[in-house]
């Protein structure tokens, strides 16, 4: 789908400029991944990337909301200034005109992070050459509860199943990790678990009926640096542990152990929703790609021909995009969907000038080239964009 036809679809459909709506007929769903949501920026009334995402989400109409990135508050972390548990996600329905106290939040504390440690007391906050050496080697980030998953709704969560601590060699037994090594060049953990941050399945109830909501944050299919990262065949096992929750199967037996009995596929007359930054792209050829393609044939896409859904933070011609996010759906109808990005040199807008210097095209420009205020609003909110879809019962 071509970016003026995502637009085109955005104007039409965008009736209402409140922010959360406790609207309940239908399930109106936005997911985003908020580029390194952290407590200190929830706190922080003024904080511009927070105002960012405040204006950002003006634009949309929803009740249920999907966070990618968000910090799991823990009392300590990443310093003593911190005393909140779990509290992060009523914060941003506060923010953005939700009552928390009339919702169901499912907000449960990622693996990201919690092997980091220490420097003088405290966790580091910024990554930097120096943290990397005191991040979780096994699973990322530099202080607990970094990159979690938040659902925020106003429909009933009557069950929530949450998976963080399967092994990765108890889901596929065939998988060999002496392969692979860690960010610091040392072996791999071989407990090491199979999602990095964790798989959640909330069930929520809309008329009567109910809907699984799984929401997903995976592993980045991409090495950083490191040519035995474990990084794109986690993403695949990742990917492939989704597709037998919603199928049944996969392409490799799966027998998980005793105490994960409770954790059964659903069933082929089960509605759902698959919803997060999946980390990999089904235009591409690597080994999470082709997984990703399989359970797109067993669930509809929230449109045909997703466009790129991340995207670098200026308005350099030679910009970074890749597609990360998905929302996909079966058993219910489907009103509406999008990606949201505002046609970039069109509406009220902002020259050169006036952008931060970070988002400024380098080269030769007209005086009289501008960009539209809330594309500017977006890069400053986070390098991923908002997706959006509307569905009712059938």
């Amino acid at each position: 789908m071509n970016k003026i036809l995502i637009n085109l679809l955005t104007v039409i459909s965008l009736s209402s400029c409140s922010l959360f709506t406790s609207q309940r007929e239908q399930i109106n769903l936005v997911h985003w991944n908020i580029k390194e949501l952290t407590t200190k920026k929830l706190d922080d009334k003024n904080h511009p990337q927070m105002k960012a995402v405040e204006n950002v989400l003006q634009n949309l109409d929803y009740n249920v909301l999907s966070i990618n990135e968000i910090q799991y508050d823990l009392p300590n972390v990443p310093s003593d200034k911190y005393k909140t548990t779990a509290k992060n996600a009523d914060k941003l329905a506060r923010r953005l005109g939700g009552n928390p106290d009339n919702m169901a939040i499912s907000f449960n504390q990622a693996n990201t992070g919690n092997n980091a440690k220490k420097f003088k007391g405290r966790y580091f906050e910024k990554m930097t050459r120096k943290s990397r050496k005191y991040a979780d080697q096994s699973n990322f980030g530099i202080f607990p509860g970094q990159y979690s998953t938040a659902l925020l709704t106003y429909h009933p969560i009557k069950e929530e199943i949450v998976l963080q601590d399967l092994k990765w060699k108890d889901f596929n037994k065939k998988i060999s990790t002496i392969r692979f090594k860690q960010a610091n060049g040392k072996a791999l953990n071989k407990n090491i678990e199979l999602f990095d941050k964790s798989f959640t399945d909330s069930v929520i109830e809309i008329q009567d009926k109910e809907v699984h909501i799984i929401t997903l944050h995976t592993v980045p299919a991409y090495h950083f640096g490191n040519k035995r990262t474990p990084n794109y065949y986690r993403n695949r096992d990742q990917l492939r542990f989704l597709e037998w929750y919603i199928t049944g199967g996969t392409d490799i037996p799966v027998k998980l152990p005793k105490k994960y009995s409770h954790i059964k596929p659903l069933k082929k007359t089960d509605r759902f929703i698959i919803v997060g930054d999946l980390n990999v792209s089904i235009y591409d050829s690597k080994p999470g790609s082709d997984v990703l393609r399989r359970i797109f044939r067993q669930a509809k896409l929230w449109i045909r021909k997703p466009d790129h859904t991340h995207e670098a933070q200026h308005f350099g011609e030679k910009r970074m995009r890749m597609l990360l996010d998905y929302i996909a759906y079966r058993g219910l109808k489907l009103v509406d969907s999008g990606i949201y990005y505002p046609v970039e040199n069109e509406g009220s807008c902002l020259k050169i000038n006036e952008l931060p210097r970070s988002m400024r095209p380098k080269g030769k420009r007209s005086d009289e080239t501008c960009f539209n205020e809330d594309t500017v609003e977006l890069k400053k909110a986070s390098d991923h964009f908002p997706i959006w879809a509307k569905f009712t019962l059938p």
